[in-house]
């Protein structure tokens, strides 16, 4: 009886044992790329104040502060990964019926060509306040490391000299 009592026992042990086993080191789930630790995907926010620049012109006269300022936010959605949505308030001096933007690499003041072709930037018409907006999609995002900038341009120009107002991104969260 002792020895039928023991092997009873002996297979209740192991019955146990394999249905408790230990848990497997590093086997914590993390978040996917682009999740956040409560499962929802992470908007990506990028805000620059646009603030006015100095007018050049080719004289060896001095400069003139633009009159010009306003905000640009710049969204990815993790719905549309590869388009970023770009909200852009701008308020320009009298006499301006259209500007031009453009968002490129650097800081102000760097020169560097946008990233896309001028054509991908849809021209702000002003109002007779002075005021204008853009609402754009690019098929551009932004990239985790480096520096970019959105400039507002004179009419259609999209040369360093035609800047009226520039605003460096920064990354919101």
């Amino acid at each position: 009886m002792l020895l039928r009592q023991l092997f009873a026992a002996s297979i209740v042990t192991t019955a146990i044992a394999g249905c408790a086993s230990a848990p497997a080191t590093g086997s914590t789930p993390k978040p996917e790329a682009g999740r956040g630790v409560s499962g929802y995907p992470i908007v990506q926010r990028w805000i620059a104040t646009l603030n006015p620049t100095q007018s050049y012109n080719s004289s060896a006269t001095s400069t003139q502060r633009q009159n010009a300022y306003g905000r640009v936010e710049l969204t990815v959605d993790p719905n549309t990964p590869t388009l970023t949505d770009v909200k852009l308030v701008v308020t320009v001096p009298a006499g301006l019926d259209v500007v031009g933007w453009g968002l490129s690499q650097g800081r102000c003041g760097s020169g560097n060509p946008p990233v896309l072709a001028p054509s991908a930037f849809p021209a702000i018409q002003i109002s007779p306040s002075g005021r204008g907006s853009a609402d754009a999609e690019l098929p551009f995002v932004i990239p985790e490391t480096g520096t970019y900038h959105v400039n507002v341009f004179r009419g259609t120009g999209t040369q360093l000299t035609n800047v009226i107002t520039c605003g460096e991104l920064r990354r919101e969260n």
